[in-house]
């Protein structure tokens, strides 16, 4: 979305708080941006769901963990997004004394209401309707790993889903990646070799010996520029997006950092979205 003299401008800005760092982003099909925000100090890690049309906040500082006793993931620390389908967010809780992800819960985060929850099986794959999933056992004092699939929107097994390790290596070979499924464009690190990358980059002035990612779509550059500030040591992070050549967009995402903010930009149909400060994320129309 363009003002009257070509510039692109804001949709709308989130806040996630003061020590936040906004972690995880998702998208639902019915047009909901779910992420997590994370206070490293507190140990903490809470949801928030925003309108991505209108920027309406429909819930914030969600504590998955806040409706389970005891908690299986330290206060809710130990939590993220796997995926999600039609208007659900999945969670998963890690396992104790492990990265290993444990348990689906099933959320409609515009209400934060827990529509099922599993805690004895763990995500794979998304199929939209149905889920790849594993579930741990023990047979004669060793560790076994079964592989079935549930329904997306009970979280009933499937009968007869029962697979075997080829089985399941075939089925995950046609798994449809997550930024697909959502329809996100995610950002490059621009390496030589990058013909239509470096080949934009130059169209618009950019110097190949400078560090930064770029997202090549249509019309638009769009570039993160990573700057390292020679006395201090620290990063200035600045995003530049360009339409048909032509700048329409400048913003800083972070100044006087220990290091680069990457990956803190995408593409989700036609808007823009990015993280400022670590705090703030902030949603560009580009259309």
């Amino acid at each position: 979305m363009k003002n009257n003299e070509g510039q692109l401008f804001q949709r709308w800005q989130y806040h996630a708080g003061s020590g936040a760092l906004v972690w995880q982003l998702m998208f639902t099909e019915t047009g909901d941006l779910i992420g997590q925000k994370r206070f490293t100090s507190e140990r903490q890690a809470l949801f928030f769901c925003i309108d991505t049309e209108t920027g309406k906040l429909f819930l914030n500082d969600y504590l998955l963990m806040g409706h389970f006793h005891p908690d299986p993931a330290g206060e809710g620390w130990f939590t993220g997004l796997e995926t999600t389908s039609k208007n659900l967010g999945y969670c998963y809780a890690c396992q104790p004394q492990s990265p290993e992800h444990k348990g689906i819960w099933a959320v409609d985060f515009r209400t934060g209401r827990v529509v099922w929850s599993r805690s004895d099986i763990g995500f794979v794959a998304n199929f939209n309707e149905k889920f790849l999933v594993s579930q741990s056992s023990v047979f004669g004092g060793f560790p076994e790993r079964q592989f079935l699939f549930i329904d997306s929107v009970t979280g009933n097994d499937i009968p007869l889903s029962g697979l075997d390790s080829a089985q399941v290596n075939a089925v995950r070979a046609d798994v449809v990646p997550e930024e697909v499924r959502q329809k996100v464009i995610l950002p490059e690190f621009v390496t030589e070799g990058m013909v239509q990358e470096r080949q934009a980059l130059q169209r618009v002035g950019i110097s190949e010996s400078v560090s930064c990612e770029c997202i090549v779509k249509g019309m638009l550059t769009i570039v993160a520029l990573h700057e390292q500030v020679e006395f201090s040591g620290t990063w200035h992070s600045c995003l530049n997006v360009w339409h048909n050549n032509r700048l329409v967009y400048v913003d800083c995402m972070a100044k006087g950092v220990d290091s680069p903010n990457f990956n803190n930009f995408l593409i989700q149909r036609d808007n823009l979205y990015y993280i400022r400060e670590r705090e703030e994320l902030v949603c560009v129309a580009l259309s």
